[in-house]
């Protein structure tokens, strides 16, 4: 049989599975087996040889189909490819479902092909893909609309059913409930939420309708843990998520990071890319939906009551957009704040419905208990019939309906209940509360177990989330085993994941409600301790916070709580993680701890508002004093002397950030690796700013040294060779670094670099494409997407599309005011001067220019003050006024400071207009002769043409400037710009 769902290959009977070849023949048969049917030859050429002339793909093809066949032969199936003149049809067996089978339930195609590429074959590639997202959907909408008879379950490395289901007992309905579960089967709604109280048999319910699927555990206490139940759930799949992400035709592959940042053990060797909490949180809740359609069409929520805001928000999303389907429950006695919320405005919305759960009718108890003593192994009375009237209407009063309490009344009291002469160990009466007479079955159960087993029973109340046996009984692995299994066999445990769990909610808070006070501390004391200590999976510090502050340690809490606020930073909940950090700056007694918490706190002002996150630096400097240890105390000024850096360079503040730069190096033996690289980092961005290119590359090396698989460092290189004057080797870098991580353009600004460097290389049309990705990938991020629109500005002005680059100007603008950047604010007022200029509006333009003055006056970066400079001059020559000898002095300067061909360029065009207004043509022409030079070994187009048009102007005839003028035109011809304005000719004189 032809196997493609997991192991592409051919597997016979008694025979070693035979994988399949990377080769065209191969594909053809993938093709025929997936479409199904007959296939015109017409039809399969096109998907290979889409370009080639009718008769050469008929050739293609009839030679492949006839290699096609003598793989088939070599797999002894010489007779599975049938063909006709016109057509051709594959008819040895496969384990996929054609496309054309309407009649038959497909299976999940999960990973498809895993890693099955066809190299030089995009057709087929892009074949594959559509095939995938077919199949997936015809999957997904048998799976919903036929739960019955659609197979529902994706495949999965879980251990088994029981493990991936919600109740050990999913893959049978309780009695009593088949038209719930028709009625859940058949909703059409997004989102269908059944309510009920606890022990109703919600969870068995949605087990029954939807088996196998993935389930999101909602745990008490651990409610305020952004993404908890989403986070068990995939773990459950770790190995399935794996080969997706592998597979680089996969929908999820470009995710690969942004899911990592729940899962680090996904990318345990890379640093994921810094986000903003805008892209962080869009990304990251794509990755998840594309991350569950892998496993299945529709999730099941248990206890949604006790899910945290992310997931509820994440849920929000999934009902709204309709891609995939949830199914959850939730106890309507607890169901309020955000869960109510929730459900509410879905179903306000037409987006959710709700199922109620009532008691068990009278009825319905006969097969119930036949159900329960199969369930639960109480053996003995194995028919219904066996249950006289008498006992079943006991059963129902004792148990008013309710399926759980029904069950444990089963399972411990049947002979009680069938002989009423034995009665005695039975309450009789409607029982006021299911949890109290569940708490009192549950103890005399657990007092029943040997101690280990009753201390396993404790542990996973503690733990609430499935945990191994060794976390659960301080005991040798097998003897831990052993006692897990023994306290599932009462039914107070159940397998889960990789570990074990509470058999029910009802039994794990009836456990907890019977532990003391100082008993139930410890436990959570030692759950922390067993927690922190794991290492793969890296534990969740929230979790372990969570657990401290259950102990009464409430310092001990602290310090991981800073580290929890960490993990909600990457993963793009800045507000949860401020929360976090203002928490631990007010409440810690370590004064270190505290500082951390308010470097953090100021860390996340840098992409919003640099003047507040300075001001919040410096206050942490001013506390400095109050840490005593003096290492822990420089550690933390280094830390904070980065941050400073960094806000200053921003902030176009070159003179503070080079004081608190000197300070840094000296404190650079004092840092950590991870704070080295992060030092070495703000220096390069001050490095190359001053201009110091030797120091830039020097601490360059030292990253590449500490992190040496760090991705960010093609992207430092790319920005050291430009700000060093090597547009070329900087667009070389940039483009490595985007062909080998295009995931990291939402954390690093990749497409914004890469715009310009193509910009200065005359590939126009390039440059806006890159830059107008680069606004999709920031959007919403005002520091980068203010960058953006500057770049694209001046993309435009080159251009000559004067209105766009005005609204974009106009636009980076308002967000560099907004965010307190006068560096940023500084460059818009400049570009936007520039534009000015472009549209023959030289007055405006030097009104735009003296806003900018007083900041450019204190500015020591030649890039940023020789622009100034240039676009001051051209206003004084357009308007014929005196030009500015201070002005040339200073940029004069700034070229022995800087190596970049623009500064240099720059002042060759202001030494031609102070020789143009001294009708010096003889300077004029060496200046523009500098020009040209510089431009060609740039190379930088647009700079090459002016220079030429400025040649024609002082060229020894008109031949001369004819050829000049053709020779500029042809290049903004094939470069996409519009040429430069140029003065007037020179006079005759």
């Amino acid at each position: 049989m032809l196997h493609l769902l997991h192991h592409p290959g051919w597997h016979a009977p008694g025979q070693t599975a035979q994988p399949l070849p990377l080769t065209v023949p191969a594909a053809l048969l993938v093709v025929l087996a997936t479409e199904g049917g007959w296939r015109t030859r017409e039809q399969l050429a096109a998907v290979f040889w889409p370009e080639a002339t009718p008769e050469d793909a008929r050739h293609h093809l009839r030679i492949n189909l006839h290699r096609a066949r003598s793989v088939l032969t070599a797999w002894g199936a010489p007779e599975g490819l049938e063909a006709e003149r016109h057509r051709v049809r594959l008819t040895a067996p496969c384990d996929l479902v054609p496309l054309d089978d309407t009649a038959t339930a497909p299976q999940h195609p999960g990973p498809w092909l895993q890693g099955w590429h066809l190299g030089g074959y995009e057709g087929f590639q892009e074949w594959r893909m559509a095939a995938q997202r077919r199949l997936l959907d015809r999957w997904q909408r048998a799976a919903v609309q036929a739960p019955s008879t659609a197979p529902s379950k994706a495949p999965s490395t879980a251990p088994g059913p029981a493990r991936a289901a919600a109740p050990s007992t999913g893959a049978r309905s309780l009695p009593g409930r088949d038209a719930e579960l028709a009625a859940l089967q058949r909703a059409p709604h997004p989102a269908v939420v059944v309510l009920g109280e606890p022990g109703a048999g919600k969870s068995t319910l949605l087990a029954a309708a939807f088996p196998g699927s993935p389930v999101l555990r909602g745990l008490r206490g651990l409610d305020r843990l952004p993404y908890r139940p989403v986070l068990d759930a995939l773990r459950q799949h770790t190995a399935q998520l794996e080969r997706a992400l592998a597979d680089p035709f996969s929908r999820l592959r470009p995710y690969r990071l942004d899911l990592a940042r729940l899962m680090p053990e996904l990318a345990p060797d890379e640093a994921l890319p810094p986000l903003d909490a805008l892209t962080a949180r869009t990304r990251l809740t794509e990755a998840l939906v594309r991350a569950f359609e892998q496993l299945a069409p529709l999730l099941v929520v248990d206890d949604l009551q006790w899910c945290d805001g992310a997931t509820l928000e994440w849920l929000a999303l999934l009902a709204h957009d309709g891609r995939l389907r949830w199914r959850a429950a939730a106890r309507s006695t607890e169901l309020a704040g955000a869960p109510q919320e929730l459900v509410s405005d879905l179903e306000l919305a037409g987006r959710l419905q709700t199922l109620r759960l009532g008691p068990l009718p009278r009825q319905a108890l006969s097969a119930v208990c036949l159900w329960q003593l199969g369930a639960g192994g109480a053996g003995g009375v194995n028919d219904a019939a066996d249950w006289p009237d008498a006992a079943l209407d006991r059963l129902h009063v004792l148990g008013g309906g309710n399926p759980f309490l029904i069950g444990e009344l089963v399972r411990l009291h049947r002979d009680a209940l069938l002989e009423p002469g034995a009665a005695g160990g039975v309450q009789g009466g409607v029982q006021a509360s299911v949890q109290v007479e569940v708490a009192q079955l549950v103890q005399r159960r657990l007092q029943s177990l040997p101690r280990a087993a009753a201390e396993a029973v404790r542990m996973a109340a503690i733990f609430q989330q499935d945990a191994p046996a060794v976390g659960l009984v301080d005991e040798a692995p097998a003897a831990a085993r052993q006692a897990c299994e023994a306290a599932a066999q009462a039914g107070l445990l159940r397998a889960l994941g990789s570990g074990y769990v509470c058999a029910h909610d009802l039994i794990r808070d009836a456990v907890l409600a019977a532990l003391p006070e100082p008993g139930v501390q410890a436990l959570h004391r030692r759950a922390a301790l067993w927690l922190a200590a794991q290492e793969h999976p890296a534990p969740d510090a929230l979790v372990i916070a969570h657990h401290w502050e259950q102990a009464g340690e409430a310092q001990t809490c602290l310090a991981w709580l800073h580290r929890g606020a960490l993990q909600l930073k990457a993963r793009g909940r800045f507000d949860e993680a401020r929360e976090r950090w203002h928490r631990v700056a007010q409440a810690s007694l370590d004064a270190a701890q505290g500082l951390r918490a308010r470097l953090e706190l100021a860390a996340c002002d840098l992409f919003d508002d640099l003047a507040r996150g300075e001001a919040a630096l410096r206050g942490v400097q001013a506390q400095l004093h109050a840490v005593a240890d003096l290492s822990a105390r420089r550690l933390l000024e280094g830390q904070l002397c980065t941050a400073l850096v960094d806000n200053r360079v921003f902030a176009g503040d070159i003179a503070s950030a080079r004081q608190h730069a000197a300070r840094l190096r000296e404190l650079l033996p004092d840092l950590g690796p991870a704070a080295q690289v992060e030092a070495h980092e703000v220096l390069i961005e001050l490095a190359m700013r001053e201009p110091d290119i030797p120091a830039a590359w020097a601490s360059l090396g030292e990253v590449r040294r500490l992190a040496p698989r760090r991705p960010s460092l093609l992207s430092w290189e790319g920005q050291i060779h430009w700000f060093g004057g090597e547009v070329q080797p900087a667009h070389d870098a940039l483009s490595r670094l985007l062909a080998l991580h295009p995931e990291y353009c939402s954390g690093m600004t990749i497409e914004n670099d890469l715009a310009v460097m193509l910009h200065a290389l005359g590939r126009v049309d390039e440059a806006l494409s890159m830059i107008r990705r680069a606004l999709v990938s920031w959007a919403g991020v005002p520091h980068a997407e203010a960058l953006s629109l500057l770049v694209l500005g001046v993309i435009l002005i080159s251009a000559g599309r004067h209105e766009e680059s005005d609204e974009a100007l106009q636009r980076s603008l308002a967000l560099a005011r907004a965010q307190n950047s006068p560096g940023f604010e500084t460059e818009g007022l400049v570009r936007l001067a520039r534009l000015r200029l472009a549209q023959g509006r030289p007055a405006e333009a030097r009104q735009l220019l003296r806003e900018a003055e007083a900041f450019v006056a204190e500015s020591p970066e030649p890039l940023r003050v020789s622009h100034w400079i240039w676009a001051e001059t051209l206003c004084a020559e357009r308007l014929a006024e005196a030009l500015s000898p201070a002005s040339r002095s200073r940029l004069q300067a700034m070229t022995g400071l800087s190596q970049h061909p623009l500064v240099h360029l720059r002042w060759a065009r202001v030494r031609w207009a102070w020789a143009h207004a001294a009708q010096d043509a003889a300077a004029a022409t060496a200046a523009a002769e500098d020009m040209a030079r510089l431009a060609e070994r740039g190379p930088l187009p647009e700079s090459q043409a002016e220079a030429w048009r400025l040649l024609a102007l002082t060229a020894a005839d008109a031949r001369s400037a004819q050829a000049l003028e053709a020779r500029a035109q042809a290049l903004a011809l094939k470069c996409g710009f519009a040429l430069p304005r140029v003065p007037a000719a020179f006079s005759a004189a």
